[in-house]
């Protein structure tokens, strides 16, 4: 039982952290986009 679990959670995770990982990229790319136009 415990192993099962474990591998269950362990796949309902990473699609969150996919996620997470992909917003982070996207506020960053939107950061940089903003930060250059102000140099620009």
């Amino acid at each position: 039982m415990g192993p099962t679990r474990l591998l269950t959670s362990a796949k309902l995770r990473m699609p969150v952290s996919e996620s997470v990982a992909v917003r982070l990229r996207g506020i960053s790319f939107v950061v940089e986009r903003e930060t250059a136009q102000i140099i620009g």
